[in-house]
């Protein structure tokens, strides 16, 4: 790659064309770069996902759209974490937005990660990550794409808008209208509620990449929060959420979920992380969910 970096005069863009297209490993071999994508940048001269739109990358969507644990480790992934998954190398494509482990054998054997480290050979576990930007962008999109196609009545810039400069009345009333459209009882059964609020918040949140670090399930205190909001001015708005479904066999009311909430944030020192890197403007944010019922308190 150096060569060809060098025989194409193309030295400026070198750190650039290695962010967006490098990232992959054969055998012990890394620095493989994309050579569809490279190819095409050396013609058009321009940095854009070229392999990535080579297809309609419908499968991808279509198991992004129905599991919602995947949903969550895809945004855990577009904030550079690495993951650690149970990968079926024997793939199999019928019913596949099924099986988890399909899920991300696929991904791993279509180039969308790259495995970073071995965990358990035996069981199949390893460590992922997305290999370049050209990925992280298709992933994003994919997001964007798959919340907004949801919106119904309802800019989803406003309610951000609303959200960091802290409109939160606003906020509240365009958030429950939206879940009111979006959600249908079978997102939310009993197995995996908590789970598919956390990431359909998350799904929302990525609106907010350009000016917040949108952090997931990240250890501050004694504890882990849902989601933290890190403004790149530290002189912005910050936020801590926590979500929480109501459970009838423990709590009386949704506002005792409420509650619960909001003791957890505060025994456990959520906010401790924001403070020792000096953030001041912290709003903490408590979703309490029954089905399609939501509720929320803000507090400092």
């Amino acid at each position: 790659m150096e060569k060809v970096i060098e025989d194409f005069e193309v030295n400026d863009d070198k750190e650039e064309i290695k962010r967006w297209y490098d990232g992959y490993k054969i055998g012990e071999v890394e620095g493989i770069y994309n050579p569809w994508s490279i190819l095409n940048y050396l013609t058009d001269r321009k940095l854009m996902p070229y392999w990535v739109n080579t297809s309609s990358n419908d499968l991808i969507k279509l198991v992004l759209k129905n599991s919602t644990t995947v949903k969550e480790k895809i945004q855990r992934l577009l904030n550079d974490e690495s993951i650690e998954v149970k990968i079926d190398l024997e793939t199999v494509i019928v019913g596949i937005e099924n099986n988890e482990d399909n899920i991300w054998g696929l991904m791993l054997g279509t180039g969308y990660l790259k495995v970073v480290e071995t965990v358990d050979i035996s069981k199949g576990i390893y460590k992922v990550k997305l290999p370049n930007y050209e990925i992280k962008l298709l992933f994003s999109q994919i997001i964007d794409d798959w919340f907004r196609n949801k919106v119904i009545g309802n800019d989803l810039k406003s309610i951000l808008k609303d959200l960091v400069t802290l409109n939160l009345e606003e906020y509240e009333e365009k958030f429950k209208i939206l879940v009111k459209e979006m959600f249908s009882y079978m997102d939310v059964g009993e197995n995996t509620a908590e789970n598919f609020y956390h990431a359909f918040v998350l799904g929302m949140l990525v609106g907010l990449k350009d000016s917040y670090y949108v952090n997931s399930n990240r250890e501050s205190g004694i504890g882990r929060y849902d989601i933290m909001l890190e403004p790149k001015d530290k002189n912005g708005n910050s936020f801590i959420m926590e979500f929480k479904v109501y459970k009838q066999d423990k709590e009386k009311t949704i506002e005792e979920t409420i509650e619960n909430a909001k003791r957890q944030i505060e025994e456990k020192g959520y906010e401790q992380n924001l403070r020792e890197r000096g953030f001041t403007n912290i709003t903490k944010m408590v979703y309490a969910f029954k089905g399609k019922e939501v509720k929320m308190e803000v507090y400092k």
